[in-house]
């Protein structure tokens, strides 16, 4: 029996299980940090209702951005998991991972965790300031 298309890929292309959890669990811990961070700084701001979430979702961008060029050089594919589709090229039908941007862009608990720990942040400081 012929190798899956996905079997192929990997055999050109290996990405270890090991190192995969280990990216994600980097991303989500940088985005809990940063979060945390940013949920003290909007509340030493005094940054109230929509604009402390706009702060919120406009610096976790930026610093997706920073992460996306800086670290990951603008191909996740190299790090994070996706999705392996089949190409139409000439080369008949080879495997191509697409989708990883979606971790560096969305994932690492941007709405969960990294949330949560922006309230936390941003109502214990304000708070006190308050």
């Amino acid at each position: 029996m012929p190798p899956t298309l996905q079997e192929t890929h990997y055999a050109l292309y290996p990405l270890v299980p090991d190192s995969l959890q280990h990216n994600t669990r980097m991303l989500s811990n940088l985005r809990s940090i940063s979060s945390l961070f940013l949920g003290i700084a909007a509340g030493i701001l005094g940054l109230e209702s929509l604009n402390g979430f706009l702060f919120y979702f406009i610096s976790q961008q930026l610093i997706s951005s920073l992460f996306y060029f800086l670290l990951v050089e603008g191909e996740p594919e190299r790090y994070f998991a996706g999705n392996v589709v089949k190409t139409t090229g000439a080369k008949g039908g080879e495997g191509k991972r697409v989708g990883a941007w979606r971790d560096v862009w969305l994932g690492g608990g941007l709405f969960t965790e990294g949330l949560s720990g922006f309230v936390l942040g941003w109502a214990g400081v304000g708070g006190v300031i308050r």
